[in-house]
């Protein structure tokens, strides 16, 4: 079901929607009570949409609104975008089914809500933390995903992590007991948080990307600084599959988790866009 959003005070966008711009977007209830925002690129728009995923329990809005602006930043370069709350988020409906393919359901409704609103054919998914963890997993299994944007998304712990990560810290007396007083009250753990899968399946979810032609942007910031501390990291982890042409990676060390300043967002936004373009091409909207 696709129902078109008349009043945009249902999903709490009256604002945004009262101020439309050339790129305000529009609001639609569609799948099992999901709720999202297409932004439409004009007439010559690219046939590659962009889906956003939530990031954590932030609504479809983003952390401090970047899928709003990514949105229409994206969509001024030609990308038609749909962001999107997944079930039990934000604006949409709590799961009706709680299967362990609602993930997959949830973003095959809102392809389909894409295409049909804009005539895309194929998709890149784009996440920060939680939201890059599905946009990996769908991303493998899904043909018509086209690329996806990881920020802070999946990487694993190496010998030259801990080596990086302990050096600076083995002489200091105080991190040293800080240490083993976690050690002997161990609270949650990364694996308690993020969806990743085992090492081994991770790279071969990664091959199988790369293998179908599949484009990947990583982004990691200082914010994954508890699992990934250098460049080399990638590959280490994740196999010479994360070495191909059609994988790019970003590391910018200095930059908070959720992009909190504006000229973080402003690079962030720069660096999509230039990535779609080299990637998938665009005509920029008329």
């Amino acid at each position: 079901m696709n129902l078109q959003i008349e009043n945009p005070e249902v999903v709490g966008e009256a604002v945004v929607a009262g101020l439309a711009d050339r790129f305000a977007g529009q609001a639609h209830r569609f799948g099992d009570g999901l709720v999202g925002v297409v932004t439409h690129a004009g007439p010559s728009a690219s046939k590659t949409g962009v889906l956003l995923l939530n990031a954590g329990l932030t609504r479809h809005t983003g952390p401090f609104r970047v899928h709003v602006e990514l949105a229409r930043t994206l969509a001024e370069q030609g990308f038609p975008v749909l962001r999107f709350d997944q079930g039990g988020l934000g604006d949409s409906d709590m799961p009706i089914r709680a299967g362990g393919d609602r993930r997959q359901r949830e973003i095959d409704a809102a392809m389909r809500l894409l295409a049909e609103q804009t005539g895309v054919t194929r998709f890149v998914l784009c996440g920060l933390c939680s939201g890059a963890d599905d946009a990996f997993h769908i991303a493998a299994a899904h043909p018509r995903v086209a690329g996806a944007i990881l920020l802070d998304g999946v990487a694993y712990p190496t010998p030259g992590f801990w080596l990086r990560h302990a050096l600076p810290r083995i002489f200091n007396a105080a991190k040293v007991l800080r240490y083993i007083a976690s050690r002997r009250n161990a609270g949650p753990s990364l694996a308690d948080f993020r969806d990743w899968p085992e090492r081994a399946q991770a790279r071969r979810m990664l091959s199988d990307i790369v293998g179908r032609g599949g484009r990947l942007l990583f982004v990691f910031t200082g914010g994954a600084y508890h699992y990934f501390n250098h460049r080399a990291q990638l590959a280490a982890s994740l196999g010479r599959d994360a070495q191909s042409p059609q994988v790019s990676l970003e590391f910018w060390r200095e930059y908070d988790h959720t992009f909190y300043l504006r000229k973080h967002r402003r690079v962030l936004m720069a660096r999509i866009v230039a990535w779609m373009r080299a990637e998938f091409g665009a005509v920029k909207a008329d």
